[in-house]
Protein backbone atom coordinates (compact mmCIF):
# COMPACT_ATOMS: atom_id res chain seq x y z
CA UNK A 1 0.00 0.00 0.00
CA UNK A 2 1.16 3.53 -0.79
CA UNK A 3 0.75 5.77 2.25
CA UNK A 4 1.64 9.36 3.09
CA UNK A 5 2.65 10.37 6.61
CA UNK A 6 1.69 14.02 7.19
CA UNK A 7 3.84 15.28 10.06
CA UNK A 8 2.00 18.46 11.12
CA UNK A 9 2.59 21.23 13.63
CA UNK A 10 -0.86 21.88 15.12
CA UNK A 11 -1.99 24.41 17.72
CA UNK A 12 -4.09 23.38 20.71
CA UNK A 13 -7.59 24.81 20.30
CA UNK A 14 -7.07 26.23 16.80
CA UNK A 15 -9.37 23.72 15.15
CA UNK A 16 -9.97 25.88 12.08
CA UNK A 17 -6.25 26.24 11.48
CA UNK A 18 -5.60 22.56 12.19
CA UNK A 19 -8.38 21.52 9.81
CA UNK A 20 -6.90 23.69 7.08
CA UNK A 21 -3.50 22.04 7.55
CA UNK A 22 -5.10 18.58 7.39
CA UNK A 23 -6.95 19.33 4.16
CA UNK A 24 -3.87 20.86 2.55
CA UNK A 25 -1.84 17.73 3.31
CA UNK A 26 -4.72 15.49 2.22
CA UNK A 27 -4.89 17.21 -1.18
CA UNK A 28 -1.14 16.74 -1.49
CA UNK A 29 -1.63 13.05 -0.80
CA UNK A 30 -4.19 12.81 -3.59
CA UNK A 31 -1.76 14.46 -6.00
CA UNK A 32 0.97 12.03 -4.89
CA UNK A 33 -1.13 9.00 -5.81
CA UNK A 34 -1.31 7.41 -2.37
CA UNK A 35 -4.18 5.30 -1.01
CA UNK A 36 -4.04 6.68 2.52
CA UNK A 37 -2.88 9.86 4.29
CA UNK A 38 -2.03 9.49 7.99
CA UNK A 39 -1.99 12.33 10.53
CA UNK A 40 -0.70 12.49 14.14
CA UNK A 41 -2.52 11.98 17.44
CA UNK A 42 -5.32 14.47 18.22
CA UNK A 43 -4.57 16.38 15.03
CA UNK A 44 -7.96 18.07 15.06
CA UNK A 45 -7.64 19.62 18.52
CA UNK A 46 -3.89 19.77 18.95
CA UNK A 47 -2.06 17.92 21.73
CA UNK A 48 -2.44 18.13 24.69
CA UNK A 49 -5.91 19.73 25.02
CA UNK A 50 -5.97 19.19 28.81
CA UNK A 51 -8.78 21.07 30.62
CA UNK A 52 -10.31 22.24 27.35
CA UNK A 53 -11.77 18.74 27.35
CA UNK A 54 -14.06 19.83 30.18
CA UNK A 55 -15.79 22.24 27.79
CA UNK A 56 -18.66 20.62 25.90
CA UNK A 57 -18.42 23.21 23.15
CA UNK A 58 -14.79 22.34 22.53
CA UNK A 59 -15.56 18.66 22.02
CA UNK A 60 -18.58 19.48 19.84
CA UNK A 61 -16.46 21.68 17.56
CA UNK A 62 -14.00 18.82 17.28
CA UNK A 63 -16.83 16.45 16.17
CA UNK A 64 -17.97 18.98 13.59
CA UNK A 65 -14.44 19.26 12.20
CA UNK A 66 -14.21 15.47 11.77
CA UNK A 67 -17.55 15.43 9.97
CA UNK A 68 -16.37 18.17 7.61
CA UNK A 69 -13.13 16.29 6.96
CA UNK A 70 -15.10 13.12 6.22
CA UNK A 71 -17.30 15.04 3.77
CA UNK A 72 -14.15 16.19 1.94
CA UNK A 73 -12.69 12.69 1.69
CA UNK A 74 -12.69 10.72 -1.55
CA UNK A 75 -11.13 7.46 -2.74
CA UNK A 76 -7.96 8.33 -0.87
CA UNK A 77 -8.46 7.51 2.80
CA UNK A 78 -7.57 9.70 5.75
CA UNK A 79 -6.51 8.62 9.26
CA UNK A 80 -6.93 11.49 11.69
CA UNK A 81 -6.69 11.85 15.47
CA UNK A 82 -9.55 13.53 17.36
CA UNK A 83 -11.42 13.56 20.67
CA UNK A 84 -14.06 10.85 20.68
CA UNK A 85 -17.12 10.29 22.83
CA UNK A 86 -17.35 7.51 25.39
CA UNK A 87 -20.75 5.85 25.27
CA UNK A 88 -22.31 2.93 27.07
CA UNK A 89 -21.47 2.97 30.73
CA UNK A 90 -19.73 4.86 33.52
CA UNK A 91 -16.40 6.59 33.01
CA UNK A 92 -14.99 9.72 31.49
CA UNK A 93 -16.88 11.38 28.67
CA UNK A 94 -13.97 11.72 26.24
CA UNK A 95 -11.75 9.24 24.41
CA UNK A 96 -8.44 9.74 22.63
CA UNK A 97 -9.54 8.51 19.24
CA UNK A 98 -8.65 7.93 15.61
CA UNK A 99 -11.03 8.01 12.63
CA UNK A 100 -10.66 6.42 9.21
CA UNK A 101 -12.37 8.57 6.59
CA UNK A 102 -13.11 7.72 2.96
CA UNK A 103 -15.64 8.59 0.24
CA UNK A 104 -17.48 11.14 2.34
CA UNK A 105 -17.93 8.86 5.35
CA UNK A 106 -16.40 7.95 8.69
CA UNK A 107 -15.58 4.31 7.94
CA UNK A 108 -14.37 3.41 11.40
CA UNK A 109 -13.26 4.85 14.73
CA UNK A 110 -10.94 3.36 17.32
CA UNK A 111 -9.86 4.55 20.78
CA UNK A 112 -6.56 4.60 22.61
CA UNK A 113 -6.13 1.61 24.91
CA UNK A 114 -3.10 2.59 27.01
CA UNK A 115 -3.40 5.99 28.70
CA UNK A 116 -0.08 7.25 30.11
CA UNK A 117 -0.18 8.95 33.50
CA UNK A 118 3.48 9.58 34.31
CA UNK A 119 6.19 12.10 33.51
CA UNK A 120 4.51 14.83 31.36
CA UNK A 121 1.36 12.78 30.69
CA UNK A 122 -1.98 12.94 32.50
CA UNK A 123 -4.32 11.22 30.05
CA UNK A 124 -6.13 9.01 32.52
CA UNK A 125 -7.55 12.19 34.05
CA UNK A 126 -9.34 13.10 30.83
CA UNK A 127 -9.93 10.02 28.69
CA UNK A 128 -11.71 6.70 28.99
CA UNK A 129 -9.51 3.86 27.66
CA UNK A 130 -10.64 1.37 25.05
CA UNK A 131 -11.34 -2.10 26.37
CA UNK A 132 -10.81 -3.73 22.97
CA UNK A 133 -9.61 -2.99 19.46
CA UNK A 134 -10.05 -4.77 16.15
CA UNK A 135 -8.55 -4.27 12.68
CA UNK A 136 -10.47 -2.16 10.18
CA UNK A 137 -11.03 -3.07 6.55
CA UNK A 138 -9.57 -0.63 4.04
CA UNK A 139 -9.01 -1.26 0.32
CA UNK A 140 -8.85 -5.02 0.83
CA UNK A 141 -6.44 -4.94 3.78
CA UNK A 142 -6.90 -5.26 7.51
CA UNK A 143 -5.32 -2.26 9.25
CA UNK A 144 -4.62 -2.02 12.96
CA UNK A 145 -5.13 1.55 14.16
CA UNK A 146 -3.21 2.43 17.32
CA UNK A 147 -2.43 5.63 19.19
CA UNK A 148 0.98 6.54 20.66
CA UNK A 149 1.32 4.65 23.97
CA UNK A 150 -0.34 1.59 22.44
CA UNK A 151 3.00 0.63 20.83
CA UNK A 152 5.07 1.28 23.98
CA UNK A 153 4.36 -1.92 25.89
CA UNK A 154 6.04 -4.84 24.12
CA UNK A 155 7.05 -7.51 26.61
CA UNK A 156 10.04 -8.51 24.49
CA UNK A 157 11.51 -5.00 24.54
CA UNK A 158 10.79 -3.61 28.00
CA UNK A 159 12.16 -5.39 31.04
CA UNK A 160 9.29 -4.03 33.10
CA UNK A 161 5.99 -3.12 31.47
CA UNK A 162 3.51 -0.52 32.70
CA UNK A 163 0.46 -2.36 31.36
CA UNK A 164 -0.78 -5.93 31.19
CA UNK A 165 -1.79 -5.88 27.51
CA UNK A 166 0.00 -5.43 24.18
CA UNK A 167 -2.51 -3.75 21.80
CA UNK A 168 -0.32 -4.23 18.73
CA UNK A 169 0.08 -7.97 19.26
CA UNK A 170 -3.65 -8.30 19.89
CA UNK A 171 -4.38 -6.64 16.54
CA UNK A 172 -1.93 -8.86 14.67
CA UNK A 173 -3.45 -11.94 16.29
CA UNK A 174 -6.78 -10.76 14.86
CA UNK A 175 -5.34 -10.64 11.36
CA UNK A 176 -4.01 -7.08 11.01
CA UNK A 177 -1.71 -6.81 7.99
CA UNK A 178 -0.51 -3.27 8.65
CA UNK A 179 -0.10 -1.37 11.92
CA UNK A 180 -0.59 2.41 11.88
CA UNK A 181 0.40 4.37 14.97
CA UNK A 182 -0.59 8.03 15.22
CA UNK A 183 1.41 9.75 17.89
CA UNK A 184 2.20 12.88 19.86
CA UNK A 185 5.41 11.66 21.42
CA UNK A 186 7.30 14.48 23.20
CA UNK A 187 11.02 14.80 22.65
CA UNK A 188 13.85 14.53 25.12
CA UNK A 189 17.53 13.73 24.68
CA UNK A 190 18.19 10.14 23.57
CA UNK A 191 14.48 9.37 23.05
CA UNK A 192 14.83 9.01 19.28
CA UNK A 193 17.16 6.05 19.59
CA UNK A 194 14.91 4.31 22.12
CA UNK A 195 11.89 4.89 19.90
CA UNK A 196 13.68 3.61 16.79
CA UNK A 197 14.89 0.43 18.49
CA UNK A 198 11.47 -0.23 20.01
CA UNK A 199 9.63 0.14 16.71
CA UNK A 200 12.23 -1.85 14.77
CA UNK A 201 11.86 -4.75 17.19
CA UNK A 202 8.10 -4.50 17.10
CA UNK A 203 7.89 -4.60 13.28
CA UNK A 204 10.26 -7.59 13.11
CA UNK A 205 8.29 -9.39 15.82
CA UNK A 206 4.83 -8.95 14.29
CA UNK A 207 6.09 -9.54 10.73
CA UNK A 208 4.01 -6.79 9.14
CA UNK A 209 4.70 -3.16 8.21
CA UNK A 210 4.51 -0.55 10.97
CA UNK A 211 3.96 3.16 10.33
CA UNK A 212 4.62 5.76 13.04
CA UNK A 213 3.32 9.29 12.35
CA UNK A 214 4.42 11.75 15.03
CA UNK A 215 3.44 15.33 15.76
CA UNK A 216 5.95 18.15 15.52
CA UNK A 217 6.12 21.55 17.20
CA UNK A 218 6.02 23.17 20.59
CA UNK A 219 2.89 23.37 22.76
CA UNK A 220 3.53 25.07 26.10
CA UNK A 221 6.35 23.16 27.84
CA UNK A 222 6.25 20.19 25.46
CA UNK A 223 8.30 19.83 22.28
CA UNK A 224 7.42 17.26 19.62
CA UNK A 225 10.24 16.37 17.28
CA UNK A 226 8.38 14.69 14.43
CA UNK A 227 10.87 12.16 13.07
CA UNK A 228 8.04 9.96 11.79
CA UNK A 229 9.33 6.58 10.62
CA UNK A 230 8.12 3.51 8.76
CA UNK A 231 9.27 -0.11 8.78
CA UNK A 232 8.62 -3.05 6.49
CA UNK A 233 7.57 -6.52 7.57
CA UNK A 234 11.10 -7.58 8.56
CA UNK A 235 11.80 -4.50 10.64
CA UNK A 236 13.85 -2.54 8.09
CA UNK A 237 13.55 1.23 8.01
CA UNK A 238 11.89 2.29 4.74
CA UNK A 239 11.03 5.96 5.40
CA UNK A 240 12.02 8.72 7.82
CA UNK A 241 10.73 12.27 8.17
CA UNK A 242 12.72 15.32 9.20
CA UNK A 243 13.29 16.37 12.78
CA UNK A 244 11.79 19.50 14.37
CA UNK A 245 9.89 20.65 11.28
CA UNK A 246 6.79 19.72 9.35
CA UNK A 247 7.23 17.06 6.72
CA UNK A 248 5.27 14.92 4.29
CA UNK A 249 6.75 11.55 3.36
CA UNK A 250 5.62 8.77 1.04
CA UNK A 251 5.80 5.14 2.09
CA UNK A 252 5.41 1.94 0.10
CA UNK A 253 4.65 -0.62 2.78
CA UNK A 254 5.96 -3.43 0.55
CA UNK A 255 9.33 -1.78 0.02
CA UNK A 256 12.44 -3.89 0.55
CA UNK A 257 14.84 -0.97 0.12
CA UNK A 258 16.28 -0.46 3.60
CA UNK A 259 17.41 3.02 4.60
CA UNK A 260 20.04 4.09 7.07
CA UNK A 261 18.58 5.83 10.09
CA UNK A 262 19.53 9.52 10.15
CA UNK A 263 20.61 10.83 13.53
CA UNK A 264 22.08 14.08 14.78
CA UNK A 265 24.53 14.78 17.55
CA UNK A 266 22.82 15.61 20.89
CA UNK A 267 23.96 19.25 20.73
CA UNK A 268 22.32 19.74 17.33
CA UNK A 269 19.05 18.16 18.47
CA UNK A 270 19.05 20.27 21.63
CA UNK A 271 19.64 23.47 19.67
CA UNK A 272 16.86 22.67 17.19
CA UNK A 273 14.49 21.75 20.03
CA UNK A 274 15.12 25.02 21.85
CA UNK A 275 14.58 27.05 18.68
CA UNK A 276 11.34 25.24 17.84
CA UNK A 277 9.95 25.34 21.36
CA UNK A 278 10.65 29.04 21.90
CA UNK A 279 9.40 30.08 18.47
CA UNK A 280 6.15 28.12 18.75
CA UNK A 281 5.50 29.28 22.32
CA UNK A 282 5.76 32.92 21.29
CA UNK A 283 3.80 32.57 18.04
CA UNK A 284 1.04 30.28 19.32
CA UNK A 285 0.47 32.48 22.39
CA UNK A 286 0.28 35.56 20.17
CA UNK A 287 3.14 37.44 21.81
CA UNK A 288 4.48 40.38 19.83
CA UNK A 289 7.78 40.70 21.69
CA UNK A 290 9.77 39.04 24.44
CA UNK A 291 12.71 39.73 26.76
CA UNK A 292 15.16 36.87 27.03
CA UNK A 293 17.51 36.49 30.00
CA UNK A 294 20.46 34.25 29.15
CA UNK A 295 22.47 34.05 32.37
CA UNK A 296 19.96 31.83 34.14
CA UNK A 297 20.03 33.89 37.35
CA UNK A 298 17.71 36.45 38.91
CA UNK A 299 19.85 39.26 37.50
CA UNK A 300 18.58 38.34 34.03
CA UNK A 301 15.24 39.94 34.89
CA UNK A 302 16.67 43.24 36.14
CA UNK A 303 15.29 46.10 34.11
CA UNK A 304 13.16 43.83 31.94
CA UNK A 305 10.04 45.83 32.75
Amino acid sequence: MKVALAQLNTTVGDMDGNEEKILEAYRRGIQSGVELVVFPELTVTGYPPRDLLHRNGFILRNFEAVERLAAQSGEVGMVVGYVGNHEGGPGRDATNSVALLQNGHILATRHKTLLPTYDVFDEDRYFEPATSNAPVQFNGQKIGLTICEDVWNDEDFWSRRRYAVNPVLDLVNQGAQLIVNISASPWHLDKNETRRCMLTNMAAKIKCPLLFCNAVGGNDELIFDGNSIAFNAIGELIAQARRFEEDFILVNTESSEALKYKSNCPEEDLYDALILGLRDYIQKCGFKSAVLGLSGGIDSTHGAG
